[in-house]
């Protein structure tokens, strides 16, 4: 090698340690609260697969108990992204607070399979027979909350008189065998467990009736954050872009990934079908739940979808 290439070598191989030394001094701290299912399989792909830390962000995934609390998260500052289901963020908009859609997680219809589960005890046929029954749901006013209760009315019964109980999804099988409620709203993997442990029996799989294509969970920030961040929440979108590609054609990395964040068994997930993934949002993705929300009663005002999705990238 002569010294001409000896030297080109050297400063090309300089150039490179101090573009990555770069990369990483720069890296920015984004905290992910989310709740132990799969549909948020895109943020598990882009953090185990590096998508994340190459666009400059160091992603640190927070399990939450429950749904509930995600908002409440994000809002306070102890972390920068939730994963809130649409009608928990447009309540939460509706309420006042700062809140901003910067990306979808997933689409309906889904392969995974969900509904409304009985106590075999209960005696419960039809719909009609849920009235004066305690229904345990995953978030009060969540996705599955709300699609149950207008399939309730949908049904000619009166919503009010049905009691509901936040329950978390993995409590779901012992609380129905405890006799502590007389129904649950599931989705995999604690659906099949459910029916699998015998300790309740399928009486609606209610969830079939949402529109295709329609956003069932949304990633959210503060928009005081997000007009702060742009550059990040364009890294974090472009991120997931790149993890549901890579699912597509990497089946057993992503049930990796989403054991890993759900500590679901191995076992179990490979059961489980992937989820319907999709991370692109838009104003419009928001009109279904807004209008199902006015129908059952849920809104007094109607929020700006305009104002309450981020820019999407180049758009």
């Amino acid at each position: 090698m002569t010294v001409n290439r000896i030297v080109a070598a050297v400063t090309t191989a300089g150039s490179l340690w101090l573009a990555g030394a770069d990369a990483q001094a720069q890296q920015t701290k984004v905290r992910i609260m989310y709740t132990a299912v799969a549909p948020y399989a895109s943020s598990f792909i882009a953090k185990d697969q590096g998508f994340f830390a190459k666009r400059g962000i160091d992603a640190e995934l927070i399990l939450a108990a429950n749904g509930s609390v995600i908002i409440a998260g994000v809002v306070s500052g102890n972390v920068e992204v939730g994963t809130p289901t649409p009608t928990v963020f447009i309540q939460a908009l509706e309420g006042g607070l700062d809140q901003i859609a910067i990306a979808a997680t997933n689409v309906l219809p889904d392969t995974s399979k969900s509904g409304v589960l009985v106590r075999p005890e209960a005696n419960i046929k039809t719909a009609q027979d849920l009235i004066g029954k305690k229904v345990g749901v995953p978030g009060l006013n969540g996705l599955l909350d709300v699609m149950f209760r207008k399939w309730l009315a949908d049904q000619g019964v009166d919503t009010k008189r049905v009691s509901y109980v936040e329950t978390s999804f993995p409590q779901m099988s012992d609380i129905l065998k405890a006799g502590n409620v007389d129904a649950v709203v599931a989705v995999d993997p604690f659906y099949s467990r459910i029916l699998d442990q015998k300790t309740g029996a399928l009486l609606a799989d209610y969830t079939r009736s949402i529109p295709q294509g329609t956003i069932a969970s949304v990633y959210s920030a503060t928009s005081k954050w997000a007009n702060a961040n742009p550059a990040i929440v364009k890294a974090f979108q472009e991120s997931l872009v790149e993890a549901i590609a890579f699912s597509k054609s990497n089946e057993a990395a992503t049930r990796e990934s989403i054991a890993r964040y759900t500590k679901l068994p191995p076992p179990v997930v490979a059961s489980l079908p992937v989820p319907n993934l999709s991370s692109k949002i838009g104003p419009q993705d928001l009109k279904f739940w807004i209008d199902t929300m006015k129908e059952r009663g849920m809104l007094t005002t109607v929020p700006d979808a305009n104002k309450a999705v981020a820019k999407w990238m180049a758009d």
